[in-house]
């Protein structure tokens, strides 16, 4: 047994994991908004569906289904993205920030205007914005706007060149990624 806590094992978020209603749509979605990299594909539809019996017992897989295409994205800088396509999803597609479960993600950009419009270029639809940010995210220059994706998932858009305020942990600091010419 380990005596080492979260806090000196933890490194980060690596992924986050979204079922879509279409494998290759989802794909090409996240490649013209986000000009996402395809680094692997578990499945896909040209070969065996991963099963409950395979999976259920490791990952929760509900009896029943199969994963029929799973890919891992590189979105830049940050986590990566990990898109299912479930053969008998459960659920309700387009559940928003008022649902239970993982509600939206959030990139962080340098031009939220152009940012944006890419969004918009590959079929998502944006909601009102783009906004000042208010409260410990304001400053100049933060701005935010949501968007949502073909098949209804919520995704926020945020440009963050000013420095942000912390409740009472003046020292903390929210993890934003680097631009890419500072990447190390």
């Amino acid at each position: 047994m380990s005596s080492q806590s979260a806090k000196e094992t933890i490194r980060g978020i690596e992924h986050v994991g979204i079922t879509v209603p279409n494998h290759e749509d989802a794909i090409a979605f996240f490649q013209a908004a986000f000009d996402a990299e395809v680094l692997f594909s578990l499945t896909d539809k040209t070969r065996e569906p991963l099963t409950h019996e395979a999976l259920g017992p490791k990952n929760g897989l509900r009896k029943g289904t199969a994963i029929v295409a799973v890919s891992m994205l590189r979105l830049r800088n940050g986590p990566n993205v990990e898109v299912f396509e479930i053969d008998r999803p459960g659920g309700q597609p387009g559940q928003g920030i008022s649902d239970y479960g993982i509600s939206h993600f959030s990139v962080t950009v340098d031009d939220i205007d152009a940012a944006t419009r890419a969004f918009a270029a590959a079929g998502g639809t944006l909601l009102e914005g783009p906004y000042d940010l208010g409260d410990q995210e304001e400053g100049p220059g933060n701005r935010g706007q949501f968007g949502q994706a073909p098949w209804g998932l919520l995704i926020e858009f945020e440009q963050l060149p000013a420095p942000m305020d912390y409740d009472g942990h003046p020292d903390a600091k929210r993890w934003l990624p680097n631009p890419e010419s500072e990447e190390v």
